[in-house]
């Protein structure tokens, strides 16, 4: 009996021994950055490298490590967990500050090691193994997101990171006994093993707390473009495009206001905005045109320079037509079509509205789009999203109550251009002597109509020009023939 108490006190000492020796010998290194920890240690003939984040199923995103100094030829392993409890692994590598491209021939393969793999309501742990490559002094690179890629595929789309940076791990490090605590290395309640602890861990509960990094420059430039892009297209033009469409029938300065507001304040607005978008995209040392934002907001700088350009033509350059004859109670469509508006005034109010459209999807990108993919730190706020609603349904309803207002417009603008013919047919009586005749090519009109002495010429207003009494004739002569016709004019010019 005595016997087999001393063979079992002996059994229980080596096991003992044994396994202290085991935890003696745990080679390998560990960080902790400002929002992730990683660990690394030998497993046999691989290395097993544990990735660790306060940051739970809600906000999580992916988590990275990348071997080598730069994100330029890095070879990263990204990983993150998917809504089915799949866990992805992608190998990638990237030429800049771009976005990594999946590496279908990695020096070494990296495999997912679920045992030290879960995620809980504000803890995620991500772990693999690779072969080992003989290093003793191990660079790394380490970013972490809280946007979820879009799918489990390994070559899917990556969110923006929001916070990066790089260390080193020195893999000769030997942990004794006394540096050595237990560590969870599954969801609570699971199996405790030995592992390297973090630096600021005295147990597996004092990882750091996550908080968003401040924004970086090229971030910053990002935002302001935002902030000036969705003034400059969706504030200041919209109202420039009210004011032509609802003042011009109330007010004959109404131009004032429209090319104030669709010159003077958008031009360096809108400029701003672009130029801050194309030095974001430079200081990220991103990808110019790669996406659909950055191409439309191409189009739109380059149309709203059209627009600039056709507004400038019409105001200066404008042709002499003479309205068609008009009849009585005619429809819009008549009142267009004897118009005679040149082209490019419709192709103006063309562009203008077709701007304005295109900026409300542009803007739509970029809330529920471009600003998780460009700054990693999940959905825009939420109030964005509301106000851009509330403004698409507004400004359209605005500017279709303003369309009622057409056929006064039109009126009115036949009742001047057909004030403005007559005006040029007529031939302005000028103050003579009493008694004298005026000789028009070899005719003679006797008392002419007397005119004030002193009296100056003056502009004959439209509506004045309907109401006044047509009681005066004089004669003009053809253009063609010698005939004379009759001429109706109220006032002389």
């Amino acid at each position: 009996m005595a016997a087999h108490f001393l063979l079992l006190w002996m059994v229980s000492f080596l096991v003992f021994l044994g396994s202290r020796s085991t935890r003696a010998q745990i080679q390998g290194d560990s960080f902790c950055g400002s929002t992730m920890c990683v660990r690394a240690f030998r497993n046999g003939t691989q290395w097993t490298y544990q990735m660790q984040a306060n940051l739970g199923e809600s906000r999580f995103g992916w988590m990275a490590i990348g071997f080598g100094t730069s994100m330029q030829d890095s070879q990263m392993v990204i990983m993150w967990p998917n809504r089915d409890g799949f866990v992805t692994l992608s190998q990638r590598t990237a030429t800049g500050h771009l976005q990594p491209r999946v590496d279908a021939n990695p020096r070494r393969i990296a495999t997912k090691y679920l045992p030290l793999s879960y995620q809980t309501s504000s803890l995620t742990a991500l772990a693999f193994t690779i072969p080992s490559n003989d290093e003793v002094v191990q660079h790394l690179i380490w970013s972490i997101a809280t946007s979820r890629p879009p799918t489990a595929a390994v070559d899917t789309t990556l969110t923006q990171h929001v916070s990066f940076g790089n260390t080193v791990l020195y893999l000769n490090r030997t942990f004794s006994d006394s540096t050595l605590a237990p560590v969870p290395t599954g969801p609570p309640g699971s199996a405790a093993t030995y592992l390297p602890p973090f630096p600021t861990q005295t147990s597996g509960q004092s990882l750091p707390e996550f908080q968003f990094p401040p924004l970086l420059p090229y971030q910053k430039m990002l935002m302001a473009h935002a902030i000036l892009s969705g003034i400059g297209f969706l504030i200041v033009l919209p109202i420039g495009a009210l004011i032509g469409r609802w003042a011009r029938t109330f007010t004959t300065t109404w131009f004032k206001g429209h090319w104030f507001f669709q010159a003077v304040l958008g031009i360096p607005i809108i400029w701003s905005g672009w130029f801050l978008a194309v030095a974001g995209i430079i200081s990220k040392e991103g990808r110019h045109f790669d996406d659909t934002h950055k191409v439309l907001g191409l189009v739109l700088i380059g149309a709203y320079t059209l627009q600039l350009l056709l507004g400038v033509h019409i105001h200066l350059f404008k042709p002499r037509r003479r309205p068609i004859p008009a009849a009585l109670n005619q429809n819009v469509a008549q009142l267009i079509t004897t118009s005679n508006r040149p082209f490019l005034n419709y192709l103006h109010a063309f562009v203008g509205l077709s701007i304005i459209t295109l900026s409300f999807y542009q803007v739509y990108l970029g809330i529920n789009v471009e600003w998780e993919v460009s700054t990693g730190r999940g959905s825009a706020p939420r109030v964005t999203e509301k106000v851009w609603i509330a403004w698409a349904i507004i400004l359209p309803v605005v500017y279709l109550l303003g369309l009622s207002l057409l056929p006064k417009q039109l009126k009115q603008e036949q009742k001047l251009a057909q004030v403005k013919a007559r005006g040029s047919d007529a031939l302005p009586l000028k103050p003579s002597p009493p008694g004298s005749k005026k000789s028009v090519r070899g005719l003679q009109i006797s008392n002419p109509i007397p005119v004030k002495e002193g009296e100056e010429v003056w502009r004959q207003d439209e509506e004045e020009e309907a109401e006044a009494p047509n009681n005066h004739d004089i004669m003009s002569e053809d253009s063609h023939g010698h005939s004379m016709q009759p001429v109706q004019f109220a006032r002389a010019f």
